[in-house]
């Protein structure tokens, strides 16, 4: 009877430092998301007459070492959708721009992160509109705010039609108050345009482009890449290559350049580290590798 007795208190009390185990768990867990949840909003500013410009605001872990604004691809289309955890990124073919890998490496190596919608008078962020005045007026007032906000650099990163975002605000603005760019799956050609388009000498600081060497989308492909480099080393004090190779290339032929290697699927989290650790001027991989998926 003793022994029994023993023996079911031992159970007891096993199930009692799981439970607590579980529980302690799971506290770490909501924690970890409410964390989250505080280090992400969304803000609006006003930018021009009657029109608001919004972006998802990632606060950077740690000590702040600048900021990065994202220039989601294809048409801009992206919505923020709350969560218990904090805010998610709801896009239809906004390439890494608009990928939580991306957001989240740059947040955990401590910069702030602005993920940009399209403005309040448009839904979409077509080629026209990347290229003209207006958004480079409303991406004005997003950089004086972010630049306030935040110490340090202030770079654009933009992805496939989202390069053209960054080309013609850094070229418009002759880089003023912006310390770098970072082009990913660059368009190079196409009826939408290129970089390559606007007025050559306008960039005065550091450029990065990263190219998956089999991206599909006719309009970014590798080896326009050389092209697209040689445009900026005209004036730009440097021009850095990330080339990429592996992951998931698997996609149907209507989403070439929203998806695949043109999205680096598969390899999103490797290509962010890349990016990060250029960001922070430590040694980075020429040479992203991996398997094919």
């Amino acid at each position: 009877m003793f022994c029994m007795t023993q023996d079911a208190g031992g159970t007891n009390m096993r199930k009692a430092r799981a439970w607590s185990t579980l529980v302690l768990v799971g506290l770490v867990t909501w924690c970890q998301g409410a964390a989250y949840a505080a280090m992400s909003d969304v803000v609006t500013l006003d930018t021009r007459p009657g029109v608001k410009q919004s972006f998802l605001l990632l606060e950077p872990e740690g000590m702040s070492k600048g900021v990065v604004i994202l220039f989601p691809a294809d048409d801009g289309e992206v919505g923020f959708r709350k969560t218990a955890e904090g805010y998610e990124v709801e896009n239809r073919g906004g390439g890494l721009t608009a990928r939580r890998p991306m957001r989240e490496t740059l947040r955990r190596s401590g910069f702030a992160v602005a993920v940009i919608a399209p403005p309040s008078d448009r839904e979409r962020l077509d080629s026209w509109f990347r290229k003209s005045a207006e958004h480079t007026q409303d991406i004005h007032k997003v950089i004086t705010y972010l630049r306030e906000r935040y110490p340090g650099k202030l770079y654009l990163h933009g992805h496939c039609l989202g390069s053209l975002s960054v080309a013609s605000v850094a070229t418009r603005l002759k880089s003023d108050r912006i310390s770098g760019l970072i082009l990913s799956s660059t368009r190079s050609s196409g009826p939408a345009g290129a970089v390559t388009d606007f007025e050559r000498g306008a960039v005065s600081v550091p450029v990065l482009l990263v190219q998956h060497a089999e991206d599909s989308c006719p309009y970014s492909l590798s080896n326009s890449v050389g092209r697209v480099k040689a445009f900026y080393q005209n004036s730009a004090p440097k021009v850095d290559l990330i080339t990429v190779t592996g992951g998931d290339g698997k996609v149907a032929m209507k989403q070439r350049c929203k998806n695949g290697f043109h999205g680096f699927r598969g390899m999103q989290t490797d290509t962010a580290q890349a990016i990060a650790s250029w960001l922070q001027n430590k040694e980075f991989p020429a040479l992203v590798a991996g398997a094919k998926q």
